[in-house]
């Protein structure tokens, strides 16, 4: 998040400065005439792309650890129902894991299959906790009178 944030102001110096260089005129004097003269430089074209987003990994990884802290969230809210998605989570990323090994072993469309099937069950799992954990707190909170 940092060394995106350094390359997106890098860039952000980098284009100004280009801005700016476009900008400045060319003067010329002519010895035949006592007049001065402005000549500009041809416009540049200066192409300013946006940061490119973050890697796939990265994103996996802070998902599944937003996951797991709302996991931990839940042990605290709901304990009985933490037991039964933490069993769920630790199978599913079991499961992942046996996929994970084999993966570069299969054809193209069973690895499409199985990773949209993984990446599915990951949302779903995490939905469902971070489900919990708002219907437990919500749960708390009413019962204050």
């Amino acid at each position: 998040m940092i060394s995106t944030q350094k390359n997106l102001c890098l860039g952000v110096v980098l284009c100004s400065g280009l801005l700016l260089a476009g900008c400045q005129k060319t003067a010329q004097t002519s010895s035949q005439d006592s007049q001065t003269s402005t000549v500009q430089a041809p416009p540049q074209q200066i192409s300013v792309s946006p940061p490119p987003p973050p890697a796939v990994e990265e994103t996996k990884t802070s998902k599944i650890g937003l996951c797991q802290s709302e996991l931990a969230s839940l042990k605290q809210v709901n304990p009985k129902a933490y037991a039964v998605k933490q069993a769920n989570f630790n199978r599913l990323v079991n499961n992942a894991s046996v996929y994970s090994a084999v993966r570069g072993d299969v054809n193209s469309t069973t690895k499409d299959t199985l990773d949209a099937l993984y990446k599915y069950k990951t949302n779903q799992l995490c939905a469902e906790i971070e489900r919990e954990v708002l219907q437990g707190l919500i749960q708390r909170g009413e019962s204050v009178k």
